[in-house]
């Protein structure tokens, strides 16, 4: 097995799974957080309204699960 290495530190990807739940303190963009790896995902809002690059996002939630169960 190959010995991976990024900028000098030592790493596997055998477990790429992150199963903690303790806190590590980030950033993102400047932004400073501290939150576990692994969390449950949010519950989706369908009344806030997301924009990506200028155009709006349409909440398609049952649109994908119609097609998740005919696939």
């Amino acid at each position: 097995m190959t010995k991976l290495q990024y900028r000098g530190v030592s790493y596997s990807n055998d477990n790429r799974e992150q199963t903690s739940s303790q806190a590590v303190d980030h950033s993102y963009r400047g932004q400073h957080y501290s939150a576990p790896l692994r969390h449950e995902a949010a519950p989706v809002d369908t009344q806030v309204e997301l924009q990506y690059r200028g155009h709006v996002y349409q909440h398609r939630q049952a649109e994908a699960a119609n097609q998740v169960e005919n696939a």
